[in-house]
């Protein structure tokens, strides 16, 4: 009897067979895709989209309506941060030029160095982060990115907006100067900008200069900005807040000749009056004091000058003092006069060079040294300086 021969491991498939089994694998496909379809087409028996995001386990909503909620938080968030630009700009204006004055004495090389670091304060902050953000740790990059944030608010604080210009924004004593220091500082950015844009065209003619660039880029931006603030210093008008800028030796005035004897500036307006929180409830900045006689009488005018952020503050301090209130150090019997000049109260004060009282006769004349000393202050302040008029009450001994 024969056996059938053993097909082995191997066992042989006809084509026939192999083009039958492609077949049926194709329509197991199509049914199958049939099968989806018709199920993502038709709702489960609870009424629900089978095709529709379903919610997570802490049952949260989908992702298209969670971004669509924070794309109208963070309009609201633009939004507001405009609002409140617009509502504490003038207040942080007053706040950083008051303190500016306080620190600097309003000196014109203070407050143009103010200026100046309104714009140069941002540009380094960028330049820290170019160049220190991946060598700094967790802590540092915290501060870098704080003193970022910090820098640009107090610059968004002196955008003069459309139609303005700084003069418009920036108002009290020394504006005039951090505006310019301001300008300079925006001066020494552009100039960098352009430094940057020639390096690149140097880089490609000169290898060396190509293989160090961030090296002399951050050099050369550095140098450029502080080259801008002894040039700015320079060129700043003088703020008139210091006794010699305001004093001078001798003062010619009417044809009569005031010769300066004391000179003195002092920050705030302690000694002035013997109340010093007469003077020190509005915030004063700085004192000047000058004292002068004349060849016209043997008067002596003593002035004080006490400078505030603004008109308004030195019209209440002026409004708290009465007559009859000698500063300290009067010499003697003295006429005192107080007065206002923009933010500044004056407190004047003549007499006799023996402190002898001063007669009723004599009050005119005895006032008239003062009464041009206050003059000559006054025209500094404003810019024009005119001589008081002779033919008035108060009026030289001398006609």
């Amino acid at each position: 009897m024969s056996s059938s021969p053993d097909p082995g491991p191997i066992e042989y498939t006809r084509k026939a067979d192999r083009r039958a089994a492609k077949l049926a694998a194709q329509a197991a496909a199509r049914a199958a895709a049939q099968t989806r379809l018709e199920r993502a087409a038709t709702p489960d028996q609870d009424g629900t989209d089978p095709a529709a995001p379903v919610a997570g386990r802490n049952g949260r909503k989908p992702a298209a309506k969670g971004s669509a909620l924070g794309g109208v938080l963070a309009v609201l968030g633009i939004i507001g941060l405009f609002v409140a630009y617009f509502l504490f700009a003038p207040t942080g204006r007053r706040i950083l030029l008051g303190f500016a004055c306080d620190v600097t004495a309003c000196s014109a090389a203070g407050m143009t160095t103010t200026g100046w670091l309104i714009v140069a304060a941002p540009a380094a902050s960028m330049l820290l982060i170019g160049v220190l953000w991946r060598r700094a740790d967790r802590i540092g990059r915290g501060a870098m990115v704080a003193f970022a944030v910090l820098s640009w608010l107090v610059a968004m604080l002196v955008v003069p907006g459309r139609g303005r210009d700084l003069a418009d924004i920036l108002k009290g004593p020394g504006s005039e100067q951090v505006g310019d220091g301001i300008l300079w500082g925006l001066g020494g950015a552009g100039a960098a900008l352009a430094f940057l844009f020639l390096l690149v065209f140097v880089g490609k003619a000169i290898p060396v200069v190509d293989r160090h660039y961030n090296t002399v880029a951050v050099i050369g931006i550095a140098a450029l900005m502080v080259a801008a603030l002894p040039l700015a210093i320079r060129a700043a008008d003088p703020t008139y807040t210091r006794a010699a800028d305001v004093f001078p030796a001798v003062l010619r005035m009417n044809g009569d000749t005031l010769t300066r004897t004391a000179l003195s500036d002092r920050r705030g307006c302690d000694g002035v009056l013997p109340d010093d929180a007469l003077l020190n409830r509005d915030g004063c900045f700085v004192t000047v004091h000058a004292a002068y006689t004349t060849d016209d009488s043997d008067a002596v005018a003593v002035l004080r000058a006490v400078l505030y952020r603004d008109d308004e503050s030195a019209d209440d301090a002026r409004a708290r003092l009465s007559s009859g209130m000698d500063p300290v150090g009067a010499n003697g019997d003295v006429v005192t006069v107080f007065s206002t000049t923009g933010p500044w109260v004056l407190v004047g004060a003549a007499g006799h060079a023996d402190g002898r009282t001063v007669t009723a006769d004599e009050r005119n004349w005895v006032l008239w040294p003062l009464r041009q000393v206050s003059y000559h202050f006054i025209g500094t302040q404003v810019g024009l300086l005119i001589d008081p008029d002779p033919t008035d009450e108060i009026r030289p001994r001398t006609p």
